[in-house]
């Protein structure tokens, strides 16, 4: 199994009273989470825990997929792609039900993106609008795209990237974990090189830092460590108006 080096951190921010975003990293298991939980009054916090535990729960028990009480095993995905997308269903299934038992979290949900790593494949599956990145020394891509209002408008040609990013609806997802009536997981699947860094993270962290100033800053660092704390300490000094979360894996050469 190819040695992975993993960091990763969460911040309350400058404006909100409650972290309601939650991260996962081990680097043995491969696998990777940032959930970004909505709903305010301590469910939004609920909700990304849920997430976290359910996903990476389902990973832990299986190596095939299982998709019991969930949709169909997909034979269009990978056992990866399987296995990311029946834990997320999971997990929608399980905010649910702890709505049901509880009507005052009638508003929770919860957006994830996740990364399944398995040799020198990468897994990815999100809900919403936390990001997936791949980053090299002179290059940032987004390999995620955000399920929201202002990314339709984009996708449309209706607004531009640059008008999308300051638009008063820009907070405004088309679908979360617990509030949407059809989940569509979206996964993709790629080959992940000795020389480039993934990096999952919350809006709090791209509705705060553009794109030039998260690789300025990435390269800066001596380390995933650095890169991690560069990145929330800059999305903290640029306003911080929300939970900002982090983690960044790559393939370690040691």
């Amino acid at each position: 199994m190819m040695s992975l080096e993993v960091a990763g951190l969460t911040d309350v921010g400058l404006v909100r009273k409650h972290n309601e975003d939650c991260i996962f990293f081990d680097d043995g298991l491969g696998l990777f989470i940032v959930a970004d939980g909505l709903g305010g009054h301590a469910a939004g916090e609920v909700a990304s825990k849920i997430v976290v535990d359910q996903v990476s729960k389902y990973i832990k028990q299986t190596s095939a997929p299982e998709p019991i009480g969930t949709d169909a095993y997909d034979s269009g995905l990978s056992i990866n792609g399987n296995r990311l997308k029946t834990a997320i269903v999971l997990a929608d299934k399980a905010i649910t039900a702890d709505i049901v038992a509880h009507p005052e979290r009638e508003t929770m949900g919860s957006t994830v993106v996740a990364c399944l790593i398995s040799g020198k494949m990468a897994t990815l599956a999100h809900v919403g609008d936390s990001r997936a990145y791949k980053l090299t020394k002179d290059k940032i891509k987004q390999i995620t795209r955000d399920h929201s209002w202002v990314a339709d408008q984009v996708v449309n040609g209706f607004l531009t990237m640059e008008e999308a990013r300051v638009h008063p609806f820009r907070n405004v997802i088309t679908q979360a974990l617990g509030n949407s009536a059809e989940l569509d997981v979206e996964v993709n699947e790629f080959e992940i090189s000795d020389f480039e860094t993934i990096l999952l993270c919350s809006d709090g962290l791209t509705g705060m830092v553009p794109d030039d100033q998260l690789l300025a800053i990435f390269n800066q660092a001596s380390n995933l460590h650095d890169a991690v704390r560069g990145l929330v300490s800059k999305a903290i000094e640029n306003g911080g108006e929300d939970n900002v979360s982090v983690v960044m894996v790559k393939p370690d050469p040691s």
